[in-house]
């Protein structure tokens, strides 16, 4: 089903039409999803983009320009339930639309990419780079979600994106910029919009400790990680900053700009844009694949979720229980990056 878009949106996607983005729709187990993409005219690896919870993929409007000159191809998908993608009828939950990025980014992606993951984008590029390694050059998450934390902890960060008025979406708004924007009324409205909707309320309150992400799937990663985590970032708890810290690779490079909220791309585009173009210039250093090879079937201990076509996507075991969450935080953290 698709339920017609903000106006701000469809003016947005007409713009960047007007400047050479094509749009489609492709179709997915669970729906059909929206993707945005250019060719770009800069010499830097591919390099796709996802949004966060609520938004869309025209909302990396003020960075796009520039990533456009930057890399050979830039990709950013709307995620199910979002943007312009379809709303299934029966509703979804995070898991079917992981698998469902996983789907659409396998008829996209022709050669390894850099995935770039915001908020709730950050847990889903965690699950496509575990399942899909060959089709990923490098990783670059930026205040991801989905860490792995206690059922009272996640209850508390169900209860923080709870919006019942106006005054409720101002304090998310405030929450989510690094400074109080003058265009915050504006923004609580749509907030206020957005989270109203009968889909984004699922999808809140049916996140279940199980569907958040396990170590194993982080200390699993084999490409380049950088971490961004804004300073002034107060979305997202203390303890999901933590949970990467520990569990990404040891070279993982961390980042935490003072300039930075939970929403860099609004906060600070250019800030964000010299770090996207700084990590993409690391890749090129590094040896990658010329091709992007099929997906292989799950390795022992992996399990297999929904088939794509024939071939299975392979991911590692979530958490299941609160002993789980407990020994999330136990292992020794990551060097943080000067």
């Amino acid at each position: 089903m698709k339920t017609p878009p903000p106006l701000y949106d469809a003016v947005a996607l007409h713009a960047l039409r007007l400047q050479g983005w094509k749009s489609r729709r492709l179709s997915t187990t669970h729906g059909r999803m929206h993707v945005l993409e250019a060719k770009g005219s800069g010499r830097l690896p591919p390099i796709v983009l996802l949004h966060g919870f609520s938004s869309a993929g025209v909302h990396f409007h003020p960075i796009l320009p520039q990533l456009k000159k930057l890399a050979r191809r830039v990709i950013v998908p709307d995620l199910l339930a979002h943007g312009f993608s379809d709303v299934p009828r029966r509703g979804i939950d995070v898991r079917e639309m992981e698998r469902s990025l996983i789907e659409a980014l396998d008829m996209v992606i022709d050669e390894p990419v850099a995935l770039f993951g915001l908020s709730m984008g950050g847990a889903a590029a965690v699950r496509y780079t575990v399942a899909r390694p060959d089709r990923i050059r490098g990783l670059m998450l930026c205040s991801p979600g989905g860490a792995a934390m206690e059922a009272s902890e996640l209850a508390d960060l169900r209860e923080s994106f709870r919006i019942d008025d106006h005054d409720d979406a101002l304090a998310f708004v405030d929450r989510v910029f690094a400074k109080r924007t003058l265009m915050r009324q504006a923004y609580a409205w749509g907030v206020r919009k957005s989270f109203e909707r009968p889909v984004m309320r699922e999808l809140i309150s049916g996140l279940r400790t199980q569907d958040l992400l396990h170590p194993s799937e982080l200390s699993s990663i084999r490409v380049p990680v950088r971490l961004v985590w804004g300073a002034a970032d107060r979305v997202l708890p203390e303890v999901c900053r933590e949970f990467f810290l520990r569990h990404l690779p040891a070279d993982t490079h961390f980042d935490e700009p003072a300039s930075f909220g939970h929403s860099p791309f609004l906060d600070d585009p250019s800030g964000l844009v010299r770090r996207i173009e700084d990590f993409l210039e690391h890749l090129v250093k590094r040896p990658s694949l010329k091709t992007v090879r099929e997906p292989t079937r799950p390795a022992a201990g992996l399990v297999a979720t929904t088939p794509i076509a024939t071939t299975p996507i392979a991911t590692t075991p979530i958490a299941t229980h609160a002993t789980d969450a407990q020994e999330a935080h136990k292992k020794a953290p990551i060097r943080r990056a000067s």
